[in-house]
């Protein structure tokens, strides 16, 4: 079988003129460094697969010092400058299956994948269907959803491009674009003072205290399997940094991979679709040991970060059982090297 690898950030994404706008406000080095990070742990995960021939496309503009390094049996596609799409589009031909990784920051997730529907590839993509996409790539629209399901979420609202902040809105708050990945944008806001009028249209929430924590699950039509739950590192600061996770207190497990597929479920439902592929799930564990005040913030409909530690504590990696998952087969998964698991991109 032929796979296709594609990172937005290492593979071409960055020329286009969305990154460029990007960039503006986001150093280079900080989509890079996650983005290498995923693409090269995809790729050797997918090597421990000897079925697989693996190919993995590299943005040819990349700093010497930025190109993500892979064995001698992968295949490396370079991509000249200006030829992201087209690029994406001729070796996405010649491929059976692709894993395609993107922000959904001015969606440049979905736009991604429909430019591969519309050129006649969609049905190679191990990826979400698009209303599903479109869904969980609007924090607002997922947190709508979430709530009308009875999963409990953050008490929000949307705010404008340019729109002051609600009179009596309660703090400490959370303000995050509505279309944006990991902690792009993110400002908590702890007194008035710190409120600072978005530039894009987003989600003021109440910041709700606990552990933030994460659950991956492999998705198909009739089945949604969670894998081993993480807690989520952030720096300590007014605009959070991501840095990296750790496998969370088994006591923990239960309730989170319940809270991560009723969440799934409940996306499911709402846009009439079935998720498919690696979907990951973004919640806050409350105090309650019954779970009552935990509440969903998030749904990923990509590959996460998590990925990372979730493929060093498998000894045959985890593409293998996506794949077999995604397509009808049993999933057998070895012991969990927890140690393995941890992970920082610091």
């Amino acid at each position: 079988m032929r796979l296709l690898l594609y990172e937005w950030c290492c593979s071409g994404g960055i020329q286009s003129d969305i990154a460029h706008d990007i960039l503006q406000k986001t150093p280079l080095e900080d989509f890079l460094k996650e983005g290498c990070l995923m693409l090269e742990a995809l790729a050797c995960d997918a090597e421990k697969n000897t079925d697989l021939d693996i190919t993995v496309m590299v943005d040819a503009t990349l700093p010497v010092t930025k190109i993500p390094h892979f064995s001698e049996h992968i295949t490396v596609e370079k991509v000249p400058a200006g030829t992201n799409r087209s690029s994406l589009l001729a070796v996405a031909s010649e491929s059976d299956q692709i894993i395609l990784i993107a922000p959904e920051t001015h969606g440049i997730l979905l736009r991604s994948l429909i430019a591969i529907e519309q050129a006649g590839f969609g049905d190679r993509l191990i990826n979400c269907p698009m209303p599903f996409i479109q869904a969980a790539g609007d924090k607002q629209t997922t947190s709508v959803m979430l709530a009308a399901a009875g999963i409990p979420t953050p008490a929000g609202c949307t705010l404008s491009a340019g729109e002051s902040i609600p009179t009596g809105f309660r703090l400490p708050a959370v303000l995050k674009a509505r279309e944006s990945a990991g902690c792009d944008g993110l400002r908590i806001i702890q007194n008035i003072t710190d409120f600072v009028t978005p530039e894009t249209d987003s989600r003021l929430e109440c910041h709700i205290a606990g552990i933030p924590g994460s659950v991956c699950c492999l998705c198909r039509a009739d089945s949604i399997v969670p894998l081993l739950p993480f807690e989520q590192i952030f720096t300590d600061a007014r605009q959070p940094v991501y840095i990296g996770g750790r496998l969370i207190h088994e006591d923990y497990h239960a309730r989170m991979q319940s809270l991560a597929v009723r969440s799934i479920e409940a996306l499911n439902r709402a846009t009439q679709t079935k998720a498919h592929g690696w979907v990951g799930v973004d919640m806050i564990l409350g105090s309650c040991n019954d779970g009552t005040d935990d509440r969903v913030l998030e749904i990923n409909p990509r590959l996460t970060t998590s990925f990372i530690g979730l493929s060093r504590g498998q000894q045959g990696g985890i593409i293998h059982p996506l794949l077999n998952h995604i397509g009808g087969e049993k999933i057998h998964l070895t012991p969990w090297n927890t140690e393995a698991c941890e992970f920082s991109l610091s």
